[in-house]
């Protein structure tokens, strides 16, 4: 009889894509990854939600181990994909990534998106109650995407989910190769 092998000792586990037993490499850099232990308010500007030290190591790191000119962000957390592209002569950054989540975020609700939710008594009464605790700071009284996140407004990294990119994918639209599901929280006390 054969002792049995834990795959992960043979391997990078780091390397590996969500499924555990997958033999596809994971571009993603670490800082980007679910489970990377990278947590960031995206309700705040990038500067404010890291460490000096922290933020100038990722600001200009590749987003991806292979030269990528276009990321699409989708999420179940809201409704509306993120698209980031790389400025002329560059690739797409960590911090390119979190900048434009951080400012599309930003962006006020507007009556179409309104109306997805004013039918959904909870998430409306989530929105509200997030928008409640943010304009007290920002002194905004408009409704801002970010509030469509509720109670949890830390970014805990990107991750593949094709299923739930296939859903939503609208049709007839152009695809962009590099889509990426990003995963939200709760902020930890």
């Amino acid at each position: 009889m054969c002792p049995s092998i834990c795959i992960t000792h043979l391997c990078d586990i780091d390397m590996l894509s969500a499924h555990p037993l997958s033999t596809t490499p994971n571009p993603l850099d670490r800082t980007l990854r679910v489970g990377s232990g990278v947590h960031y308010d995206i309700r705040k500007p990038m500067q404010e939600g890291f460490k000096r030290a922290a933020w100038q190591q990722i600001n200009g790191t590749p987003a991806l181990n292979v030269a990528t000119y276009k990321i699409r962000i989708i999420s179940k957390a809201f409704p509306w994909p993120c698209v980031i592209h790389a400025p002329a002569g560059s690739v797409v950054t960590c911090g390119a990534i979190f900048e434009e989540l951080h400012k599309q975020l930003q962006r006020h609700i507007e009556d179409g998106e309104w109306a997805i939710v004013a039918v959904d008594k909870t998430r409306k009464k989530a929105i509200e109650k997030a928008a409640k605790s943010r304009q007290e700071k920002d002194k905004d009284s408009r409704l801002k995407r970010v509030d469509w996140l509720g109670d949890t407004p830390m970014f805990e990294g990107l991750e593949k989910d094709i299923e739930f990119e296939r859903k939503t994918f609208l049709p007839g639209s152009a695809s962009v190769a590099e889509t990426w599901v990003a995963r939200f929280g709760k902020q930890r006390r």
